[in-house]
């Protein structure tokens, strides 16, 4: 059997489910708002849900996928005198919970699904990929002595969150060209500043198990895509076709892949004019919907074959 973590609005889950249940595959779905009561019996542990009941030994594959974990077990009474001691008792029974759900036939891992954007391009530097260049500021005055009046840089959220809910609505957080006239105050929150990078297209990747399934973007024709692909145009939206990345490329995002202990994650990247490619950030639960479908690549199929 199959264990799945996700969360219950992702619809890829729901997808490779379907194919799974076409192979005729066993599996179960955990959804991080779903309370798992768990219970151990010597070397195995017990899983209980609202509907459904299972055992670690009775798993064979893992899908790290989103969300996280959200267990209890008996004896813990949080207003009792030993509730901190056995709140970080549950912690470490959780990180074992997931060490040993790794040891299956396994997806990523719930331990590296939050990178550090500014960790990440730093590693990539290291192994003589191109990135941008990161700058973090909280100062008008000193940002004004870096920028070069010459260049273009953009703005862009350092966790890479795009979206959150403020008084019941949804706010987007696109990437944004600098413009000081703009900024109002001698002081700001930090923000990631970045060269901007011209483009002949946008390259979205889906890399699973040293495999590269990749699709061009061209939202650089699209004065609504032309910063930032995601702010798109649903009226007129960009082209987007499969593209074959270079060898050389692609060994080096393995060896990056492999340092930050990915086997899955969607990559962007940017292909420059004059031809380079530079790396942008990997997001190892990333939406791969985007890239199956325009391509043909039949992504929610591969995961489930996998399991075979």
């Amino acid at each position: 059997m199959i264990l799945i973590l996700s969360n219950e609005y992702d619809t890829s889950t729901t997808l490779v489910i379907d194919w799974l249940n076409a192979k005729n595959k066993k599996w179960i779905r955990v959804n991080g708002n779903e309370l798992v009561k768990v219970s151990f019996i010597g070397d195995d542990i017990n899983f209980v849900l609202e509907t459904e009941e299972f055992k670690l030994s009775e798993l064979t594959g893992y899908w790290y996928r989103r969300g996280s974990l959200n267990i209890s077990c008996d004896g813990l009474n949080v207003n009792d005198a030993f509730a901190g001691f056995r709140r970080v008792e549950i912690s470490k029974i959780l990180e074992f919970i997931h060490f040993s759900l790794n040891k299956l036939k396994s997806i990523n891992g719930i331990e590296n699904s939050d990178l550090n954007k500014l960790i990440v391009t730093d590693i990539a530097r290291q192994l003589k990929i191109l990135t941008p260049l990161d700058f973090i500021y909280s100062s008008k005055k000193e940002l004004e002595k870096k920028l070069n009046s010459n260049l273009k840089y953009i703005s862009k959220s350092i966790s890479g969150d795009s979206m959150f809910e403020l008084n019941n609505y949804i706010l987007f957080n696109y990437s944004s060209i600098v413009d000081l006239k703009l900024i109002n105050s001698d002081f700001f929150f930090p923000s990631l500043i970045q060269n901007y990078i011209e483009k002949k297209f946008e390259l979205r990747v889906f890399y699973f198990k040293m495999k590269f399934y990749s699709m061009a973007i061209f939202s650089q024709k699209d004065n609504m895509t032309n910063v930032d692909f995601r702010n798109y145009n649903k009226e007129n939206p960009n082209r987007c076709v499969p593209y074959k990345l270079p060898l050389k490329v692609e060994k080096k995002i393995i060896k990056l892949m492999n340092v930050l202990n990915l086997d899955c994650g969607s990559i962007d990247l940017i292909l420059t004019p004059k031809n380079e490619y530079v790396f942008l950030e990997v997001n190892p639960i990333g939406q791969f919907g985007m890239v199956s479908y325009p391509c043909n690549y039949n992504l929610e199929k591969l995961i489930a074959d996998y399991y075979d």
